[in-house]
This record gives structure tokens, sequence and C-alpha cells, in this order.
């Protein structure tokens, strides 16, 4: 399967699959009602609203066979996550291998950008601190051309613990 293929599903989802990817890649105006009552309606370029029960169900099975196919390609990596939240564990370059996968993919695929904000790195070596830690990253990332998706993700870098 390459990038932009048509997404194959299991059968069980042939009457809603319209409707997920309707919801993926439509505009929309959504509404939330604040602590006082009062209703706000923002408009949306594509996707559904958070919080909606619906909504989460249909985001996990719309994002979960392109985030399989990454997993396939890196079985170096585990895996682990929820809908746009994941944990990957590996080696450095491995796991930063996967994550860039992971971004061009679900930006191919679903045109979804994923969300640089939560990006953060665990180093669990005792031995570095804060400052090697983030050398160590920048430089992983930036000796690699494949991994430039992530350059400018200003991931979060910790060194003890997630």
């Amino acid at each position: 399967m390459e990038i932009s293929d048509e997404l194959p599903k299991p059968h069980i989802f042939d009457k809603y699959w319209n409707y997920f990817e309707s919801m993926q890649g439509n505009a929309s105006i959504m509404r939330f009602s604040d602590k006082k009552g009062t209703t706000h309606h923002l408009p949306c370029s594509k996707g559904g609203q958070q919080g909606d029960s619906l909504e989460t169900i249909r985001f996990a099975v719309t994002v979960h066979l392109p985030i399989s196919r990454v997993c396939k390609r890196h079985l170096g990596c585990k895996v682990v996550g929820i809908c746009d939240n994941f944990f990957i564990v590996g080696s450095l370059s491995i796991a930063l291998s996967c994550a860039a996968d992971l971004k061009q993919i679900l930006k191919a695929d679903l045109d979804m950008v994923l969300n640089v904000s939560k990006f953060n790195h665990y180093f669990p070596d005792p031995t570095l601190n804060i400052v090697q830690a983030r050398f160590t990253f920048d430089l992983a990332v930036n000796a690699d051309h494949s991994l430039s998706d992530l350059a400018d993700m200003e991931a979060g870098i910790s060194t003890d613990g997630i």
C-alpha cells in the first residue's frame, strides 16, 4: 500500500465509511456551551468536535488504518496510542523514523497534521542531563533528511519521566 491509496476497511464499517470520510474532510460549524450556558459557534475547516462520543469512535476508526500501516513498516518500535496520542518506544533513530513516517502518512492520507505541541521525547538514560538530551535529539533530527518533518515540531525533551 502506498501513500494516498484507497484505504482498506473491515466490511462491518461499509455503511458508516462515507460518513467517516465526510466528517474528516469537510468544513462544519462546531458548537459548545461554556460553564455559563452560552452556546458558541466556531467554524472548523475539517474534522469533528472533540467531546462528541461518536466523534471519538469515528476519529479512531479513520486514523487506525494508516497508523497500522506505519507500524507494520517499523517493527523495531513498539507503538501504542489512541486517536492522535502516541507512545513510540525504540532506539532514537528508529523511533524518530516511525514518528516522521506517521506524520507524513496522516497528512497524505487524511490531510491531518499531528498536534506538534504534544510531541515529547523521553531519554531514559540517567547519564544525560536535559541539555545533552536536547542536543542529542536535535543532532539526530538534523543529521537525517528523512526526519526533516520533525525539525519544526519543537519537541519536548525529558530525562526524568514521561
